[in-house]
């Protein structure tokens, strides 16, 4: 008996909850398609502004390669319709899909605060490790694990590229 829940809801209340879902999944997908474009402008910016800086076409390229991808990635899942349906975003609670975005955001503008005193590395991996802990519901040990081959070998990986690192209190790369 107890097996079987009936939920009642008013028209008033789906209705609001809808629309709310509605409008977050909108705001979701615009904010990544400008996102995507402000890096194809920066970087063609670079690109187009500091010829006679050694690197500004790499760093540029990259730039726009980054947010040519993001833009088309999600230009393509949203015609394929492969992001959240309106019925599962009108069930979802709309107070925490407000917030998400809000704390990863003061995330990164934390992280951004701090690599320049901490240096790319350090930073990195701080950054990650909250992340993955507070967002990925992992153990320590997967979580020190990740975020420690993530932040060297991206740190490796940008050197390899000739990409100018701030170095912070640990001096590597």
């Amino acid at each position: 008996m107890q097996d079987s829940v009936t939920e009642f809801t008013t028209s008033g209340d789906s209705q609001s909850t809808y629309s709310a879902a509605a409008l977050l999944s909108f705001a979701d997908m615009l904010l990544l398609l400008l996102v995507g474009l402000a890096g194809i402008v920066d970087g063609l910016r670079i690109i187009l502004t500091k010829t006679d800086t050694v690197g500004s076409a790499s760093a540029g390229g990259w730039l726009v390669l980054l947010g040519a991808l993001l833009g088309i990635g999600t230009f393509k899942l949203a015609l394929q319709g492969n992001l959240q349906s309106e019925q599962d975003m009108a069930t979802a609670e709309t107070e925490k899909q407000l917030w998400l975005p809000v704390t990863v955001s003061a995330m990164l503008l934390i992280y951004i605060t701090l690599i320049t005193p901490l240096g790319y590395t350090l930073a990195t991996l701080l950054f990650m490790a909250i992340y993955l802990r507070a967002f990925g519901k992992y153990g320590v040990l997967k979580v020190a694990t990740i975020s420690i081959a993530f932040s060297l070998g991206s740190s490796w990986l940008w050197t390899a590229l000739d990409m100018m690192l701030p170095q912070g209190i640990l001096p590597w790369p």
